[in-house]
């Protein structure tokens, strides 16, 4: 069995961090019915802006295969009364309005729990349920600004604010999400039938992602330099360098790694004085030595070795390295060696990022189409429910 196998998820959720969240429930074998606005749908559906995909975008699909979908109007008394028969029958509820607009509805974690007493109520948004940011409206890039995340990218303070190159705090605010409901099904499993209201924020999501620097930063009141592509570590082998025939990511953080580099690069005598104090141990890690002559040294000595060659030669030597690949060369050629991560059944959804030995692979039928469940209301709730 998969292990949310038998639980059902009353997802009011849309875009990408809910549902994501919901995504990983289902992916853990929870029975996931999505509850969309009549006529558009979740709005990554772009049913008007890509009519020709018949609302089911690739980013849709993603994150919604395996789910249910019903058409529900949430402004008509009707539709509020559907849900809450819906929730009678479901151990967990998630929505991500903006803060106020569930218990506006009268879809709160009151009202969901007048009907279902022992529900797990998760909410997501992008500043807190409380406090005088609550009502500040989030999408991803905005809350990379806010938090400090974009600062930290590039190199060099000439260098604009840069942001991730894909939504990260919305995915890492989704699986957030995920854990906790996770933790709170293990508290009802050890017999806590008290309240279960989670309240999941992007902006908390953001600092866990962000927790060493933070730490740092309320530690010293300094804020963090840019560091681009080099490695958190300063190892002067720790850095992103032009190759001859493109670029290569290399972790070579401690004096033995570090060695192994010079070595395969054809410049030993790197790994020593005067570029690196004598004596250091093989696991000592060497922060703080990357002057300019070294990385100047470096960089020429890279710019005539090839990346696919020394991707090859450092990994076999137990140094980290990576040819610096796009996203389609990466799922292509590097990806189906890593087995056991996409789901079956969905090519365009990918499952939880670990794996359990022995444990059942999820097998997620494809997305729905918008409101294609809708005959499923009458089994769910009786058959004098109505759907908005």
């Amino acid at each position: 069995m998969l292990p949310l196998e038998g639980y059902r998820v009353i997802d009011l959720t849309h875009v990408l961090a809910g549902p994501c969240a919901t995504h990983h429930l289902c992916c853990l074998g929870a029975e996931v019915i999505k509850i969309e606005r009549p006529g558009s749908g979740d709005a990554m559906r772009a049913l008007a802006m890509q009519p020709e995909l018949d609302g089911l975008a690739p980013g849709f699909r993603a994150l919604n295969a395996g789910k249910k979908s019903l058409v529900v109007d949430l402004a008509d008394p009707s539709g509020r009364q559907s849900i809450l028969d819906l929730a009678r029958g479901a151990e967990i509820f998630v929505e991500n309005f903006r803060p106020g607009v569930a218990k506006r509805l009268g879809l709160g974690p009151e009202d969901i729990r007048a009907v279902r007493p022992d529900v797990i109520y998760c909410s997501i948004s992008g500043w807190g349920q409380s406090g005088e940011n609550a009502s500040r409206g989030a999408y991803d890039h905005v809350i990379q600004a806010a938090t400090g995340m974009m600062m930290m990218q590039g190199g060099g303070d000439d260098v604009a604010p840069m942001k991730v190159g894909f939504p990260v705090i919305d995915i890492a605010t989704g699986i957030s999400a995920a854990e906790a409901i996770l933790a709170a099904v293990v508290r009802r499993l050890r017999g806590d039938n008290g309240p279960i209201t989670i309240d999941v924020s992007m902006i908390d999501s953001a600092i866990a992602l962000m927790s060493g620097p933070a730490a740092t930063v309320l530690s010293t009141g300094v804020p963090p330099g840019r560091v681009g592509n080099r490695g958190f570590v300063g190892s002067p082998g720790a850095e992103t360098f032009a190759t001859s025939d493109g670029h290569i990511s290399v972790a070579a953080n401690t004096m033995g790694q570090f060695s192994a580099l010079c070595r395969l690069l054809g410049r030993p005598e790197l790994a020593g004085p005067p570029y690196i104090p004598a004596g250091l141990a093989s696991e000592a890690f060497l922060a703080n030595v990357a002057t300019d002559e070294l990385r100047g040294a470096l960089n020429a000595a890279f710019a005539s070795a090839s990346a696919a060659d020394l991707e090859t030669k450092l990994n076999a030597a137990y140094v980290p390295a990576a040819r610096v690949r796009d996203l389609l060369e990466f799922l292509r050629d590097l990806y189906p060696k890593t087995p056991g991560i996409p789901v079956d059944g969905e090519p365009l959804a990918f499952g939880p990022a670990f794996r359990q030995e022995g444990a059942e692979r999820p097998s997620l039928t494809p997305a729905p189409r918008l409101g294609q469940d809708a005959e499923l209301m009458a089994a769910y709730i009786g058959s004098d429910a109505k759907a908005g």
